[in-house]
């Protein structure tokens, strides 16, 4: 296993993304009429993290009446990468807490979307293809830059799956790329891509939200676009992860689907 690799910048913590200040955010709501619990609801569970070391940033789609609450905030984690394919993609094949383990609590039995059965127990982060799995790619341009454009660039040639245009927003309104996360073109000549079993350190942040209404959307005939691509028709292990149908383009690449 290579050791971290340390090129001429700061390892520095990912910066939680901030979607206005609480006040302007609570006089908006006011102003607004009082929607429906429904409305309100949040479906869809969206955890990004950013491992500055060896630029990778690895994501997943869970909903949130899945057996398992795969949230991702107890600080930073240890991952441990597979083999990159050819389109770019890169599993997490294992995650660390301090402890050692990271594990996801099941959700009790009314939380759980219907026809499904309570697992019984909690489950460990066991790969890419497991429950909570994560995969994601390299954020570097042809000479090497890192920027908040190129986040974006390589999350949506990677993930095009259900809910798509629904989180996406997210990581544009995040400081992803931006601050000593970025770096000029030729400006770490000696950075090395991630090989398989290469490990490295992600703080996640883990974002509720409702996807339900972009399908809504789109069923009742409006517009269909790229913001409103609507919720993961479910979670567990994605079926072809890291497996895009062509190169820069997915099916439903780093995410979690059954």
């Amino acid at each position: 296993m290579r050791k971290l690799k340390r090129p001429g910048i700061g390892v520095v913590v990912l910066i939680g993304l901030l979607v206005g200040s609480g006040v302007a955010w609570a006089s908006e709501v006011a102003a607004e009429p009082e929607e429906t619990d429904a409305e309100q609801t949040p479906n869809t569970l969206f955890n990004f993290g950013y491992d500055i070391i060896n630029r990778v940033l690895a994501w997943n789609l869970t909903a949130l009446d899945w057996l398992y609450d795969c949230s991702l905030e107890n600080g930073p984690l240890t991952a441990t990468y597979g083999e990159p394919t050819d389109e770019g993609v890169i599993p997490v094949n294992n995650l660390q807490d301090e402890a050692g383990v990271v594990s996801f609590p099941d959700r009790p039995e009314e939380e759980l979307a219907e026809g499904l059965e309570p697992a019984g127990a909690p489950v460990v982060y066991n790969g890419a293809d497991g429950e909570c799995g994560l995969s994601g790619g390299e954020v570097s341009g042809p000479e090497g830059q890192v920027n908040h454009g190129m986040f974006m660039r390589l999350f949506n040639s990677l993930y095009d799956g259900a809910g798509r245009g629904c989180v996406v927003r997210y990581l544009a309104q995040s400081d992803l790329g931006k601050g000593e996360q970025q770096v000029k073109a030729g400006e770490d000549p000696d950075f090395e891509s991630v090989l398989a079993d290469d490990t490295g350190v992600i703080d996640f942040t883990s974002i509720e939200t409702d996807c339900e209404k972009a399908d809504k959307a789109t069923d009742n005939g409006e517009d269909g676009n790229d913001e409103a691509n609507g919720r993961p028709d479910h979670a567990g292990k994605p079926d072809n992860a890291g497996e895009p149908d062509s190169p820069g383009k997915s099916g439903s690449a780093p995410g979690h689907n059954n």
